[in-house]
């Protein structure tokens, strides 16, 4: 069974990725035929082993392999590029139709090369009986929406004018949005006014201007600027500063991936009105850009996307796992 999540909303396919999880560990407590690979680390032969060794219980794996398409390698003395002999163990292996194991597919890049061999790779993936759902960004309206829908859930209505206020001080990733929606949720929490999950209180512009803090915005740029010049110490510190503000170390994860998706669009991006970032934003994104690589940039999000759904589905020390993924990069 294949399931091939791909598009570039990142944070949803997260989402989609974190219920298969669940979904999985509630027919197959065990956990221990959960693999993750990703092929922007992992070479193909170590998924091919990953199939391959017998299990220790009689339970099915669940393969996530990300970053699909990044087992590219050129042809060298007239051999088969990596993802032509991923796709022919995909299909010598019948994966289509075993019912052993699910292999969960998934790529977020937001752009792609025109290789044939990845292109015969994409229309096995999303060819039937495989399922595929693509992700694409939400569109501004579709975003309004789903941060009413998100706060509702926690029982706080918001303002029309305090959501567009929202839009143009966070812009339309889901990443920060939601980092800043946890916020919204622990304050109104912490007064009390939610309660059985009903509607208690209406956040107001001048609530989510203070609620919005802009210094959190220095301190990612920090962070991301030491990272850009390869300055894992100055990174680090610029963490540790972040933390001490009274940070919480998801919401930083959340921050940092906002960040390296606005890099990804802006290098793809012919027009940086369309990014609708703030000026302050989209000066230091400029900034930023020229030292990192498409590969790059894909590379740290998959990273983060990672250590995101580890916090969501396993027991860590939170802060220690994002200064090894700092030091990591």
């Amino acid at each position: 069974m294949i399931i091939f999540l791909y598009g570039q909303d990142s944070y949803r396919i997260n989402q989609k990725l974190q219920e298969i999880i669940s979904g999985y560990k509630t027919k197959n407590p065990s956990g221990l035929n959960l693999i993750r690979l990703d092929f922007a680390e992992n070479k193909p032969e170590d998924f091919f082993e990953a199939v391959k060794s017998d299990s220790l219980i009689p339970e099915k794996k669940l393969i996530i392999l990300k970053n699909v398409f990044s087992a590219q390698g050129g042809p060298a003395s007239g051999r088969k590029t990596n993802s032509e002999l991923f796709l022919e163990f995909l299909e010598s292996r019948n994966f289509d139709k075993r019912d052993d194991v699910i292999l969960v597919a998934i790529e977020f890049r937001l752009s792609s090369g025109n290789r044939n061999s990845e292109g015969k790779l994409f229309e096995y993936l999303t060819k039937k009986p495989n399922q595929a759902q693509k992700f694409e960004l939400l569109k501004e309206y579709e975003v309004k929406n789903w941060i009413r829908k998100s706060l509702n859930a926690n029982g706080i209505e918001i303002a029309s004018d305090a959501l567009d206020f929202f839009i143009s001080s966070c812009g339309l990733d889901l990443w920060r949005l939601d980092s800043e929606i946890k916020k919204i949720a622990d304050f109104s929490a912490e007064s009390g006014s939610v309660s059985g999950g009903k509607i208690r209180r209406v956040i107001n512009k001048s609530q989510l201007e203070d609620l919005i803090i802009s210094s959190v915005e220095h301190n990612i740029f920090e962070l991301t600027d030491a990272l850009a010049k390869k300055n894992k110490k100055r990174a680090l510190l610029a963490l540790f500063k972040a933390l001490d503000n009274g940070e919480k170390p998801t919401e930083l994860l959340g921050l940092m991936a906002w960040q390296v998706r606005n890099l990804l669009r802006f290098k793809i991006s012919t027009k940086s009105s369309e990014l609708k970032l703030h000026p302050f934003v989209l000066e230091k994104t400029k900034e930023a850009a020229k030292y990192f690589s498409m590969n790059e940039l894909n590379a740290i999000l998959s990273k983060i996307i990672n250590l995101d759904l580890t916090f969501k589905t396993s027991d860590v020390d939170v802060k220690s796992a994002l200064s090894l993924l700092i030091s990591e990069l």
